[in-house]
């Protein structure tokens, strides 16, 4: 029974004696070196790169003995070493990559015409072999042995060498910088095509609305604060000239038309935009305004804004919403005054009263393009309705 028992058996031990056609051998470690140059005279500085391949896996790997290839201690007399540095390691798969740089130079002086060769390197290895979960077994010290590489002194090949390229190695540091160089670049190229996208989609909406809705500059809305700013320009302009001087009809109307935009703005009332060319004569009540700077547009604005409407507003619980109550009293005071003065019947202009009303009008009104302005509005307006349900909150 036992040996029929091994019969059966003896087949079944041998296949799992042998390897799976899956796996193959590879060398646990592989070394190999590259110089700058071929040919040196004495004195010269060169660079080697010493590279290596070890094997790491999660059942083996091979643990090296890395003192011989440190700069401090590596052997390549002839040779003397001027300085050296570690690469950063690199993981590809199962192999780990490790590189040296040294920078050498020879000073020997007998040794012109020949070839010298740089001694060979015997670097030392284990195998640390792991099976599930038991404790690592390091196996016996193996040894690679890294060939010598012949340089020539003053000539331009070695007798013995099949590279005459002369190029010098390329580098883990070196590799790491082009592949920094690259990313950056990559990344410039997307931001421009991303600036080159949104300036073809703007250049085609444009096309799109001036074809299907032929839009017209005179629909939109004009923001407040421009139209206070471009009628407290108006009025600094007016007093700068009227103080050197009287009073003239034409300057009383530009002032009322001023005023009335002014005050539309102080009480949030809707402003006629009309788009003029830049050099075309205005209707009485208007005033010019030039906004934009890549694309300049020359546009009139006005309002018909009156006293009485004013002073309605006035009476209203709230009647507005960028200025104060001072603020729109003076400037219905000054559209009164002015109305009187450009509409009278006698064509006497009251001067002192004119330059004072104006004056007191721009310096009620100085703060009214920043209080104009959307955010300073909502801000206000939240504030505003915040307190009124807080009001009613405490009296309930």
């Amino acid at each position: 029974m036992l040996l029929a028992l091994g019969v059966i058996l003896l087949p079944t031990a041998a296949a799992m004696g042998q390897p799976t056609e899956d796996t193959e051998a590879v060398p646990a470690m592989r070394c190999w070196r590259r110089v700058s140059t071929n040919a040196v005279v004495v004195g010269e500085r060169f660079v080697m790169t010493v590279t290596c391949s070890i094997v790491e896996t999660s059942e083996a790997r091979a643990i090296p003995d890395q003192m011989p290839l440190e700069p401090a201690t590596i052997e390549v007399l002839p040779f003397d070493v001027l300085s050296g540095q570690r690469s950063e390691d690199i993981v590809n798969g199962p192999y780990r990559f490790l590189q040296y740089q040294y920078t050498l130079r020879l000073l020997t002086e007998n040794s012109f015409g020949e070839d010298i060769e740089i001694p060979a390197l015997e670097l030392t290895y284990r195998i640390e072999r792991r099976l599930n979960e038991n404790p690592a077994l390091i196996g016996r010290q193996l040894t690679y042995v890294l060939p010598a590489e012949p340089i020539r002194v003053l000539s331009l090949v070695p007798e013995d060498i099949v590279d005459i390229r002369d190029l010098p190695p390329a580098t883990f540091d070196e590799v790491e910088t082009r592949t920094f160089h690259a990313n950056l670049l990559a990344l410039v190229a997307a931001l421009f095509s991303l600036m080159a996208l949104a300036v073809t989609t703007y250049g085609l909406t444009r096309i799109f609305q001036k074809r299907t809705w032929n839009t017209n500059q005179t629909e939109k809305q004009l923001p407040l604060s421009v139209a206070a700013r471009s009628a407290l320009r108006e009025l600094a302009q007016i007093h700068m000239n009227t103080s050197k001087g009287r009073w003239t009809a034409e300057q009383v109307g530009q002032a009322l038309a001023a005023l009335r935009i002014t005050a539309a703005v102080a009480i949030s009332s809707p402003i006629t935009q009309t788009s003029v060319d830049t050099n075309s004569p205005l209707r009485v009540g208007q005033i010019r305004l030039k906004q934009g700077r890549l694309h300049p547009q020359t546009s009139a604005i006005s309002s018909g804004l009156t006293a009485i409407t004013l002073n309605k507003r006035l009476a209203e619980p709230q009647p507005f919403s960028v200025a104060d109550r001072q603020t729109v009293e003076q400037l219905s005071f000054a559209v009164a005054v002015f109305t009187a003065a450009y509409y009278g019947p006698n064509h006497t202009l009251p001067q002192e009263a004119l330059t004072q009303t104006l004056e007191s009008s721009i310096e009620h009104t100085k703060r009214l393009p920043w209080l104009a302005t959307r955010p300073i509005r909502y801000a206000r307006k939240s504030i505003a309705t915040t307190c009124d349900w807080w009001n009613q909150v405490w009296t309930r």
